[in-house]
Order: structure tokens, then C-alpha cells, then sequence
């Protein structure tokens, strides 16, 4: 009986697991990456001057308002890590310095519920360009190849 049981919680879980790997990227309501899969949402967006916008939505993608989370980023581009601290302004966190130059780097977002709380960790692949299909920056692509390798140097050419 056991067996059993252990077997259908195993399947359980492996079809839960496949469905989340499988689902379609959530569009950002400001045209950014969100990063998570469950509410409170985090979407990661770029602004044109390069500063970060991280902002919070509930299930519906309404924005929540800010209670205390901590967001910090760091950019590892081919010239260096970047440290971007963030500021509340406008009901969400912006970057208090813009990204560094460049794109095809990895952008290491810490979130935290409050100050106290334990982080977690989400990666972006930041590439400024658009996407020839969603039409979005390509860091936030929500097409069926979305979080894939693109081959970004045949685009600029």
C-alpha cells in the first residue's frame, strides 16, 4: 500500500513540475520579465535610461502596493560585476544607477519579502534587442522559445 501511495505522489509531483517548465511565460503588464511563477508577482523591466523597475502584482497582474520587500540586483557583464542598489518610487523599486553598457549578460535579481527574510534568487538573460515575433525586449520574450539560446549575433548583423 505504501509503494503505491509513494508512486502516485511521485507522479504527482513530476506532472506539477512538468507543467510549470512547460507553462508560457507570464507578459509583464509594463513589457518586462516576470520572474516568478506564483503571486506576488515580480516583474523585472528595463527602462529606457537603463535603470531597473522591479514592481509587484497580485494574481490578476494588478500592481500591489510595496510592503517591505528588499530587491537587489547585480549585473555580470563581460566588463565587471555592477551592484544595482534600488529606491521606492512611484509604488515600485527603481535601480539608483542604470545597467552597464552591453547586453548578453546575466542579471542576478535577489528578491526578499522583508528585510529579514530569506532571499530568493532569480536570473535574467539581459539582451536589449527586440524579439522579431513578441515584439518585446528579448530579456522578456514570452514566445514558445522563450528562455532559450537565440543566436543574437545573427540579429545584429
Amino acid at each position: 500500500m505504501k509503494t503505491i501511495r509513494n508512486l502516485a505522489l511521485s507522479f504527482i509531483t513530476l506532472a506539477v513540475s512538468a507543467a510549470a517548465f512547460a507553462a508560457k511565460p507570464i507578459p509583464g503588464p509594463k513589457g518586462g520579465r516576470i520572474l516568478t511563477t506564483d503571486a506576488p508577482h515580480v516583474e523585472f523591466f528595463v527602462e529606457k535610461d537603463r535603470t531597473v523597475t522591479v514592481s509587484f502584482y497580485d494574481k490578476a497582474l494588478k500592481p500591489v502596493a510595496l510592503t517591505g520587500q528588499v530587491v537587489s540586483a547585480t549585473a555580470e557583464a563581460k566588463t565587471g560585476k555592477v551592484q544595482l542598489a534600488f529606491a521606492e518610487k512611484n509604488g515600485a523599486l527603481v535601480s539608483k544607477t542604470a545597467l552597464p553598457e552591453g547586453d548578453d549578460y546575466t542579471v542576478v535579481v535577489q528578491v526578499r519579502d522583508n528585510a529579514s527574510a530569506r532571499p530568493k534568487n532569480y536570473r535574467v538573460l539581459y539582451h536589449d534587442e527586440v524579439c522579431g515575433e513578441c515584439k518585446r525586449a528579448e530579456y522578456a520574450c514570452i514566445c514558445d522559445d522563450a528562455g532559450k539560446e537565440h543566436d543574437h549575433d545573427k540579429k545584429k548583423k
